[in-house]
């Protein structure tokens, strides 16, 4: 035995910092990335981030342990003469709230309305950030129940059926009964609602039409339908003035980021201290490797799209039952990139096409063999087939899953029983016989 020594030479793989970061830009959207930018910019001063003029998002409080915010009512009014949803229901809260304590608090919880008009921040949330107790929010809460239309700031839907029904209403405790047992009207058991609220059967009748009339989502009549979009997209896909298609960048949600060369050289003549010099040189390498990263992760975004785009160029012409089958592979070869790289840029990303707004993820799709296709039929074309035949199926005889698999192989589509069953409960599409029992309910009102 004896020690040795030698040189050798191998190629490895090393997962630095900066390539971590890179991997963790190609999955951000742009509103991800305004936020990431915004964070390095405050620990680097050489980063400058100039955020879009983008569409301010509603806060979203859904668990009991989430952050609840006071917001300013004013800054969430975009234009009050547009008598836009949120400027109507501040206008209310100060009709209703006097005590400028009791306004605050309407603001709070008005800032945290569903378009709905839904209430699912929980109270106690609100109560700890604003240093009050619970039990005055649920006084404000309570007032701001009489506000128009009826059914704001509910926090639940037998709640907001509830406030609907006027307090001096002679079947007032007959609603309340039958909306608490709501879980049987969907079931269609007339008999043990009856005696349930105790009434005949002519008078249910007559209560289930008035339970229809009520509004689930008394919200969208002061937006008129016309709500900003959840996100904006990232992406656009556009014919242009030649026929071709576009894709480009959204840049009304995408920051510009660039390095302050300015303040870097007057920094470089004040530092004297090797300590100082390092710290600088640094921050500027990291400030200018960010910037070269965030084109290469747009590059790379407009190329994989650009590619999406000229793949199912049939689908935005004609609409989805020209959707091709997709898998990440092909896009990957075509572009010249590993497949891992375009999972992580179409894990988030959404794209505005002539048919709406989509994410990346569902230009993919298993192929799914058919006569009428060498390549087979993308899962989404079928998928939007089942939704069809089950809109278009008898009321009195729903459509069983056997039924739709032989329609899917007279049509070409060579699809099991057992895969209609799944694409029927990813679209929420109840069984034969829960679509039976609501058709019922609906021939009964």
């Amino acid at each position: 035995m004896s020690m040795q020594s030698h040189l050798a030479r191998k190629r490895s793989l090393v997962f630095t910092p900066q390539l971590q970061q890179a991997i963790k830009l190609l999955v951000l959207d742009n509103i991800g990335l305004s936020g990431y930018a915004q964070a390095l910019a405050e620990e680097n001063p050489f980063i400058e981030v100039l955020q879009p003029q983008a569409t301010r998002a509603m806060p979203r409080v859904t668990g009991p342990g989430a952050e609840v915010r006071v917001y300013d009512p004013i800054s969430l009014i975009a234009d009050a003469a547009a008598e836009t949803f949120h400027a109507q229901v501040f206008k209310q809260v100060d009709e209703v709230l006097v005590a400028p304590a009791d306004r605050a608090i309407g603001y709070a919880l008005a800032s945290h309305l569903e378009p709905s008009g839904w209430l699912l921040a929980p109270l106690d949330a609100i109560a700890r950030n604003l240093g009050v107790p619970e039990d005055g929010v649920a006084r404000v809460l309570a007032t701001l129940h009489t506000v128009e239309p009826r059914g704001l700031f509910a926090r639940g839907l037998k709640e907001c059926l509830r406030l609907q029904i006027d307090e001096d209403a002679l079947d007032r405790a007959q609603m309340c009964t039958l909306i608490e047992h709501l879980e049987l009207v969907q079931k269609g058991a007339f008999a043990e609602l009856r005696r349930k609220i105790g009434c005949a059967k002519d008078e249910l009748s007559q209560l289930l039409r008035r339970l229809r009339d009520l509004d689930p989502k008394p919200g969208l009549r002061l937006s008129h339908g016309n709500f900003s979009p959840i996100r904006e997209p990232d992406l656009r896909a556009f014919k242009g003035a030649g026929g071709n298609w576009v894709v480009e960048l959204n840049n009304s949600t995408l920051p510009t980021i660039s390095v302050d060369e300015t303040l870097a050289r007057r920094v470089r003549k004040l530092v004297a201290n090797d300590p100082d010099r390092e710290f600088v040189r640094d921050a500027l390498g990291t400030a200018r490797w960010f910037t070269r990263a965030i084109a290469q992760r747009n590059e790379t975004s407009i190329k994989v799209a650009a590619e999406i785009v000229r793949y199912q160029k049939a689908f935005l012409e004609h609409g989805m039952p020209h959707m091709r089958p997709l898998k990440l592979k092909t896009i990957a070869e075509a572009v010249g990139l590993h497949e891992s790289t375009i999972s992580r840029v179409t894990s988030s990303m959404m794209m505005q096409v002539p048919h709406g707004c989509f994410p990346l993820k569902i230009f993919f799709s298993a192929a799914i063999d058919s006569n009428n296709c060498d390549e087979g039929a993308s899962a989404h074309v079928v998928r939007a087939r089942i939704r069809t035949l089950v809109q278009q199926e008898p009321r009195r005889c729903p459509l069983s899953d056997d039924t739709i698999t032989r329609r899917l192989h007279d049509e070409g589509f060579h699809i099991a029983r057992r895969t209609v069953a799944k694409y029927r409960k990813l679209d929420r599409i109840p069984s034969s016989s829960q679509r039976c029992r609501s058709y019922y309910l609906v021939a009964a009102l």
